[in-house]
């Protein structure tokens, strides 16, 4: 073989390298969106916030508060489901809306609904949506998180958790599946790939 054969086999075998690197690195990227759970709301900033959030009359009372996000098709489908639920009725629960379109109908009519802004979650310590977080009438955190066990998930799981925390039974924070609400992690993740 010559010099320019070897070359170019050289230069053929590092294209086809630096190509297939590119394309696992693109394919991570755009995986992670999909696979890789958002941050659970910070518990410190959470105790202060959700006895700020209770209303005079709950504070005896049961507190799930829902967090969703009007440009997250997780938090739409959450929401719907939550408007077409029949509730339990020893829970007191308030549903966080951030973001500029409309909640579905029928939210309001079952909750204690809320607009917000995505600064205001932050300085509660939440950061993406859709989240749920529990508390007793002590203010105690009970759950932190979210309401499936996989990125749009068949089963959402709230009446299960709801029922389990309130019977006092171990329940394990599922992972937070869904979308960046505040500008810090919004950034964080705009490194990431999009197509």
């Amino acid at each position: 073989m010559n010099a320019l054969s070897i070359l170019r086999r050289r230069l053929g075998g590092a294209t086809v390298t630096a190509w297939f690197t590119l394309m696992v690195v693109i394919g991570a990227g755009l995986l992670a969106k999909h696979v890789v759970a958002m941050p659970r709301p910070q518990a410190a900033l959470l105790v202060p916030a959700l006895a700020m959030l209770r209303a005079p009359k709950q504070h005896d009372q049961w507190l799930a508060v829902h967090v969703l996000y009007s440009d997250c098709r997780c938090s739409q489908r959450v929401a719907e489901h939550l408007a077409t639920t029949e509730r339990p009725k020893d829970w007191s629960e308030i549903v966080l809306w951030v973001g500029d379109d409309a909640p579905p109908a029928g939210l309001a009519d079952h909750f204690d609904l809320r607009h917000t802004t995505a600064a205001e979650l932050a300085s509660y310590g939440v950061e993406a949506a859709p989240s749920m977080i529990l508390a007793d009438p002590a203010g105690n955190i009970r759950y932190s998180g979210g309401y499936t066990d996989r990125k749009q998930g068949p089963v959402i799981e709230d009446q299960r958790i709801l029922h389990a925390v309130r019977n006092s039974q171990s329940v394990p924070n599922l992972p937070l599946f869904g979308c960046a609400v505040s500008a810090r992690l919004k950034a964080n993740l705009s490194t990431l790939p999009t197509f």
